[in-house]
């Protein structure tokens, strides 16, 4: 059964599709333009998105049913401290995901005691801030890249060089810095993360 919206109910529904709206255009300028676009971990997307969604719809059902300020923060910290289980993430995908998350909260909050425009301009100036930050600190000339590598030997610490080496005469690129994930030694292979100049 279908029932008539009334006046004021159709005025929260229009405040939270207005609101859901600009958080989701917010995170896209987060997600796919600041960090995607530089960087192949795209499918760190997928739940830097579906966090923040969920995150701004729980906190906007909070706020409309006015629950205790203390039950809030403690459902946010729970939701905040949980991390991928199934693969480590690295800082910098980290605060990717927090900052989705807290995009997700701020975009939520904007209500007769916070005036739109004070959310807007939060939104504006985090993805600014990020976006220098960015620029600033984080070299865009580089990539990731998750390989199979077949010859543990050369993983040695004071083997640095002999494996960059042979990492570039196998890759063909320049490689800054090599991340071991996990190493086999059944079938003598490792999982790296190589992080290198893409120009």
């Amino acid at each position: 059964m279908i029932f008539d919206l009334l006046p004021d109910d159709l005025e929260l529904l229009l405040n939270l599709v207005f609101r859901f709206a600009t958080n989701l255009l917010f995170v896209y300028i987060l997600i796919c333009v600041i960090y995607a676009k530089e960087h192949r971990l795209k499918e760190y997307s997928f739940n830097f998105f579906v966090s923040n969604i969920l995150i701004f719809m729980l906190m906007s059902l909070m706020i409309s049913v006015r629950l205790r300020s203390g039950v809030a923060l403690g459902l946010f910290a729970i939701l905040s401290i949980l991390r991928f289980r199934t693969e480590q993430i690295q800082l910098r995908e980290m605060t990717f995901l927090f900052s989705a998350i807290i995009l997700g909260v701020i975009n939520s909050l904007a209500t007769a005691e916070l005036p739109f425009f004070m959310v807007l301009l939060a939104n504006v100036l985090i993805c600014a801030g990020i976006y220098i930050c960015e620029k600033a600190f984080i070299r865009t000339n580089t990539s990731l890249a998750v390989i199979v590598y077949d010859n543990t030997a050369l993983l040695a610490k004071d083997k640095k060089d002999e494996l960059h080496a042979d990492l570039k005469s196998r890759f063909g690129y320049d490689v800054n810095k090599v991340v071991i994930d996990k190493v086999n030694f059944l079938t003598d292979s490792a999982e790296l993360k190589v992080i290198y100049k893409n120009r």
